[in-house]
């Protein structure tokens, strides 16, 4: 191979699925079955976060890294770096000495994906494509207004509903292996994460399983065993919720429950606290979720059963918000918290649960706000607002899952705009 490919070209033909229709395998001849590529992981660590993987017939949730040649990985020194003990998969574009030799920095070996023998096309081909793919932030940016609003609006109510649809597909294969209100739990807590921790707080939620916290007497053990096993508790900095006698006392009530625990805390490596406001960091987070998981929290006993009531109340937007937000709590979560929890958890969840609920999800999902992030910004340029909740997940569906892809011709949107040039030369 001459020259060395960029190593964004290895997340296109990751992200884009630009492989050969055949099965692939590891370099140690274990089957991979992609169920999702994972999210690009735009923060420091892991290039995907959140990917789901058969391998050899077991399933993994983690992430996956990407580089041109194996010996990347410890050249970049992840062989040292706990936060990519995460990593269910490396994915390299060509074999070298190092191949099929690495660790995580925890020991484990590390399954391997090269790439080479499953192109779809050679790469002299695909580096072509690359190179001459547009750059604009959207396909069709220039002509959006082009596109009547009827068009619009029911291909993004199409995608809404797509999203939607496979989110709660994908909690349903999570409770094929642990009981729903598990799997609940695991959402809350990698929500509360949001992009930054989802990984960590996922993996803190599946060592302290909701079973083992609802045996805790008091919302202090649970205060304690959340943030220790967390393995935040060491390097835990007083401020104006968390005093210096208060970090003590954590720490001494830990090491008395961490026999019974039984459990190794989280690497505080992996959690990420550089450039976030002091609302966000991990420990506050985790402050937050004490009130759901104390011997009064709405998680300790049927928290199904509540969520459903309170989405049968004459204002559910209101019902469920207040489930989320106890008063008298400390530290507790924002409206905009509140909103994303009840978008990126509760909804999926509740669809999953009960797909005769969906009517009144959809019409909880119209009463939230539209996010303001990278992608709902994209489509603002060319003058789209969304004007509700719904309709902002329609567009990170159609970004991802079209726009991104460049699948123009499978876009209702690409599809006028195509038929309007070919009709009107």
């Amino acid at each position: 191979m001459h020259g060395r490919p960029p190593e964004a070209l290895l997340h296109d033909l990751w992200a884009h699925g630009l492989l050969a229709a055949r099965p692939l395998r590891t370099t140690a001849g274990e089957s991979v079955q992609i169920l999702h590529t994972g999210e690009a992981n735009p923060e420091a660590g892991p290039d995907f976060l959140d990917a789901c993987l058969l391998i050899d017939g077991t399933r993994w949730y983690g992430a996956v890294e990407l580089h041109v040649r194996s010996a990347e990985w410890t050249a970049h020194g992840h062989h040292r770096d706990p936060r990519y003990n995460s990593v269910i998969l490396h994915v390299v574009l060509e074999a070298d000495a190092t191949t099929g030799r690495l660790r995580r920095a925890d020991g484990t070996p590390l399954p391997e994906l090269v790439l080479a023998p499953y192109l779809s096309r050679p790469l002299r081909e695909l580096l072509y494509a690359f190179y001459r793919r547009p750059r604009l932030p959207l396909p069709c940016a220039s002509q959006w207004n082009a596109v009547p609003e009827a068009v619009r609006t029911s291909w993004l109510e199409a995608l809404g509903w797509q999203r939607f649809r496979e989110r709660a597909h994908n909690i349903r294969q999570r409770w094929q292996e642990v009981p729903p209100d598990q799997v609940l739990y695991e959402l809350l807590l990698t929500a509360l994460g949001y992009v930054p921790n989802a990984e960590p707080m996922r993996m803190l939620a599946e060592r302290l399983p909701l079973a083992v916290l609802r045996t805790l007497p008091t919302a202090e053990d649970v205060e304690a065993a959340l943030l220790g096993v967390a393995g935040l508790l060491e390097g835990l900095s007083p401020d104006r919720l968390l005093t210096a006698a208060r970090c003590e006392t954590l720490r001494a009530r830990f090491a008395r429950l961490q026999p019974d625990l039984n459990v190794a805390p989280v690497p505080a490596l992996l959690w990420q606290r550089g450039g976030l406001r002091p609302a966000n960091r991990p420990e506050r987070r985790l402050l937050q979720a004490v009130a759901w998981l104390a011997p009064d929290g709405w998680l300790r006993q049927d928290p199904v059963a509540r969520l459903e009531a309170a989405l049968q109340q004459p204002q559910p937007l209101t019902a469920l918000r207040r489930l989320l937000r106890p008063s008298g709590t400390r530290a507790a979560p924002g409206r905009q918290r509140l909103d994303l929890l009840l978008l990126n958890a509760i909804v999926p969840f509740l669809l999953a649960r009960n797909a005769s609920l969906a009517p009144r999800l959809i019409l909880l999902l119209q009463a939230l706000p539209p996010e303001q992030d990278q992608i709902t910004r994209r489509f603002a340029r060319p003058g789209y607002l969304p004007p509700n909740a719904f309709f902002s997940q329609a567009l990170h569906q159609l970004y991802r899952k079209y726009c991104q892809q460049l699948r123009c011709l499978q876009c209702a949107i690409g599809r006028y705009l195509i038929d309007f040039h070919t009709d009107n030369p």
